[in-house]
């Protein structure tokens, strides 16, 4: 077996066994005192990436490839934090998934849209507080700050960070009322029940 595919199947080991941990640390609840899903999934990526950069850097001292632990460290990362964004933060947020979850229950006898709408504004924003989880979050990480008459403004970073955002929507596209200020904002799609009824 040549050199270059011996590494390979190292690399992709190394980056196998670096996810079982990255799994198996969420299950035991190592850092469960952040309560930030991907803040601690990230500190927990980092730190698994850095044990598997300290095996390969073992490994790669007996068999003389200085490159081993970089690229296994290097991956072990890379593949980590995309299972984090593309599944648990996913799962732990996802408005679609909210939604799916409440027809799921209603399954056997079926929801209308308008009833639909409404379970998920009484259920998702007002009874899981979903702008109040946000707003201790973002507070937390610095883009907002209460001010002394009790109202919410964004931080210099928190400006930052949407000038940033509407960057990335420009780039890639994306729904541009989430990053627009109010007056530039496009007028608001037709409701989505409104679309379906058209359709019955």
């Amino acid at each position: 077996m040549s050199a270059f595919f011996r590494q390979l199947l190292v690399l992709g080991g190394m980056t196998l066994l670096g996810f079982a941990l990255y799994v198996l640390l969420f299950w035991l609840g190592v850092g469960a005192s952040m309560t930030i899903l991907f803040y601690r999934g990230i500190v927990l990526a980092v730190g698994v990436a850095v044990v598997i950069g300290l095996l390969a850097a073992w490994i790669g001292a007996r068999s003389g490839d200085s490159s081993l632990p970089i690229a296994a460290a290097a991956l072990s990362l890379s593949f980590n934090v995309c299972f984090l964004v593309l599944f648990p933060v996913t799962v732990d947020r996802s408005v679609t998934v909210y939604v799916l979850s409440t027809i799921e229950r209603r399954q056997d006898s079926g929801v209308d849209p308008a009833a639909l709408q409404r379970a998920f504004v009484d259920g998702y924003v007002v009874k899981m507080g979903a702008v109040d989880l946000r707003l201790r979050e973002q507070a937390k990480s610095g883009n907002i700050a209460v001010g002394a008459d009790g109202k919410v403004r964004l931080t210099p970073q928190g400006r930052r960070f949407m000038q940033f955002s509407r960057i990335v929507a420009r780039l890639f596209g994306t729904d541009q009322r989430f990053v627009a200020a109010a007056a530039e904002a496009p007028p608001p799609r037709q409701h989505p029940h409104r679309n379906l009824s058209k359709h019955n």
